[in-house]
């Protein structure tokens, strides 16, 4: 095991070996709250793209465990715990409570993700807490036209009991599915958070009484103390103290937007300041604070640490800043519903400032992805709204090309065709590699795709397919060609990005991922 470890769980009364098995029966027991969602969710943006997330809380709300979903709901910054826990103090809960809210300032930055949080007791007190999070394929709100503010984009669920004491709030979900276009597919996804919630709260109670352990504080303490050490270590060993400054631009609304990263290095510490990004948008591309600081982490522990698991620990050497009002910390009641389609770039103005320090672990900018939401009627009436992912290609790294159609850094899942088809009125005509879209370089980019899919609805389908950077092309690195760029074709004509599209039957839509960056000159 190594010395890190060794020292964290001495310090706090275990021994290495116990540490480690322990720590593994701790994931076994999130991991088995993520199946819990994965099985009793409807929407196949959970079920298939794996948009969700699980997550264990120490009783202060500090990060022990997270399952191994997506990137953006690892729970590196979700405040959501420690907010609820003011309107509904731990001493004031009981066995069977459970907390509900989508703050988009809290959790993961916008109104579609909504985290159940529940008290995990054992033998009478709370030794910890579940937080569940997932996105809702519908929450309500405007699909016709652009969102100005947070209110036109949804319902805002305030913090509320979701469960009392085993009980479900039948006010809640009466509101709730009064304002959603599908009410029992999106009730049902909120049950699958509280199936996971209390999946949680037996396998925890099972793996405590089994090992012995009244509570998580010296296991907890132990994980996050080993953790903090590993990664200040890397750190030390692989980033020179400095200050280093990159940039990336993404499409605003009529406009370029501007990310500055300003990354300084100082005896075990990352500070990473966006001073002179873009102010906030009336458009909802706004990143709010959480979510910036998710793409920060997740990029500073693939470059630094990628085997280290998620924890407090892991993520306590990292700062984030940006000046309030900017896009990547915007002041409610901006609009933040496209908050991928700026946040996803973020790590592209990371990975410039750091390319000389950190020459061998990087990797050209990346073709990203397209979010695709479908939203209309089937022929018997039922209402259907429904989202996918489609990758562009991933960027080259400095000794192997880029992997064709998968995107970075976001890791979620591809819908697989057949899937879309049976629950979407429309018939995919074609997906396929765009072939030389990656940059040129001495390892080239990763190839985009074309996916080309007609309407079968006889009644109007609303469909917006948001990026955040088609016309612009990704850049390469070190020397290497930018990659192609992409686009939205509706019958052979451009839509501009993020526009939502009014589809007729027969009506085809094309949507081309750009290819991502080579590295190095070609020659």
């Amino acid at each position: 095991m190594h010395t890190n470890a060794a020292a964290a769980a001495h310090e706090h009364g275990l021994g290495p070996i116990d540490l480690e098995v322990l720590w593994s029966q701790l994931v076994t027991v999130v991991d088995e709250a993520a199946y819990a969602i994965l099985r009793t969710s409807m929407s196949k943006i959970v079920v298939e793209a794996r948009d969700f997330g699980a997550l264990l809380l120490d009783p202060a709300g500090r990060l022990l465990v997270s399952d191994a979903g997506v990137a953006s709901k690892i729970g590196t910054n979700s405040i959501a715990a420690r907010e609820l826990l003011k309107s509904f103090p731990a001493d004031t809960l009981a066995p069977g409570d459970m907390l509900v809210t989508n703050n988009p300032w809290w959790i993961m930055g916008h109104l579609n993700d909504v985290a159940v949080v529940a008290p995990l007791f054992h033998h009478g007190r709370i030794v910890g807490f579940a937080e569940c999070m997932a996105h809702m394929s519908d929450i309500g709100g405007c699909l016709s036209a652009q969102p100005r503010e947070l209110y036109e984009e949804g319902l805002i669920i305030p913090p509320l009991k979701i469960m009392d004491r085993g009980r479900e709030n039948a006010t809640f979900f009466a509101l709730l599915k009064a304002n959603v276009r599908v009410p029992a597919q999106i009730a049902s996804d909120m049950r699958a958070l509280i199936s996971g919630c209390s999946v949680m709260q037996r396998e925890l109670s099972r793996f405590l009484d089994e090992s012995g352990l009244p509570d998580l504080e010296r296991l907890g303490g132990a994980i996050v103390a080993h953790s903090e050490q590993t990664m200040r270590a890397a750190i030390r060993a692989l980033l020179p103290d400095g200050t280093y400054r990159g940039h990336t631009q993404l499409e605003g609304a009529g406009r370029p937007m501007d990310i500055h990263a300003t990354v300084t290095v100082r005896a075990g510490e990352v500070g990473i300041d966006f001073a002179g990004s873009t102010p906030q948008q009336n458009v909802g591309i706004n990143c709010t604070m959480v979510y910036t600081h998710v793409w920060c982490a997740y990029i500073m522990k693939c470059l630094l640490c990628p085997t280290l698991p998620n924890n407090e620990g892991t993520f306590a050497p990292l700062r984030v800043s940006a000046p309030e009002g900017c896009f990547l910390n915007p002041l409610p009641p901006a609009p933040v519903r496209l908050k991928s389609s700026s946040g996803h770039f973020i790590p592209d103005a990371i990975v410039e400032a750091l390319q000389d320090a950190l020459s061998e672990r990087l990797l050209a900018e990346s073709g990203n992805k397209f979010a695709v939401l479908f939203s209309g009627v089937h022929e018997d009436g039922r209402r259907f709204s429904e989202s996918m992912f489609i990758m562009g290609g991933m960027g080259a790294r400095l000794d192997r090309p880029g992997l064709d159609c998968r995107s970075f850094p976001a890791n979620s899942s591809n819908l697989p065709v057949e899937v879309l088809e049976a629950t979407v009125p429309v018939r995919v005509r074609h997906k396929r590699i765009r072939r030389d879209s990656g940059g040129a370089g001495a390892w080239r980019g990763g190839g985009g795709q074309e996916f080309e899919f007609e309407s079968l609805s006889p009644a109007p389908m609303t469909v917006r397919a948001s990026h955040g950077k088609l016309g612009i092309p990704p850049k390469g690195l070190r020397g290497g060609q930018p990659g192609s760029t992409g686009g939205i074709r509706k019958n052979g004509e451009p839509v501009p990005d993020k526009t939502p599209m009014t589809l007729a039957q027969g009506d085809v839509v094309t949507l081309s991922t750009p290819g991502a960056g080579g590295m190095r000159p070609p020659r």
